[in-house]
């Protein structure tokens, strides 16, 4: 017969799992949300614009279409864009560096948006003839 505290520490232990399993099969989507109001516009912006599967090669075309910078990624299967936004109230600028997470397929599975700081806008290059 097991004893009271063998029990207890199996209900725990099941518990935790429980509960580990739910954040992973779940919560992993909601895990990346940001708080910074500044940032909360270029979230919604990305969800409605690249939603969850979307292809690699669909992302790529829109950071490209829109200007935003990119960088050499850190992981396989990750992709990295620095993606400015103006408020257009408060004409405030705000900087983010976005790392989108691809599953085996290439297909989008998430982003994380980190603040960063604001770099001057660059000047248009001149056309050279």
């Amino acid at each position: 017969m097991p004893s009271i505290r063998h029990s207890q520490r199996s209900a725990a232990t099941e518990l935790f799992l429980l509960a580990f399993c739910l954040f992973l099969f779940c919560g992993c989507k909601d895990a990346f949300k940001v708080e910074d109001p500044q940032l909360k516009p270029i979230q919604t912006m990305l969800e409605q614009k690249l939603p969850t599967g979307t292809n690699q090669g669909m992302v790529e075309q829109f950071l490209s279409a829109r200007g935003y910078e990119t960088e050499p990624a850190e992981k396989p299967g990750t992709m990295v864009a620095v993606i400015r936004h103006v408020d257009p109230q408060l004409l405030r600028p705000v900087t983010a560096r976005v790392t989108f997470y691809f599953d085996a397929n290439g297909r989008l599975n998430t982003f994380e948006l980190v603040r960063i700081a604001n770099a001057p806008v660059p000047e248009p290059q001149p056309q050279q003839q």
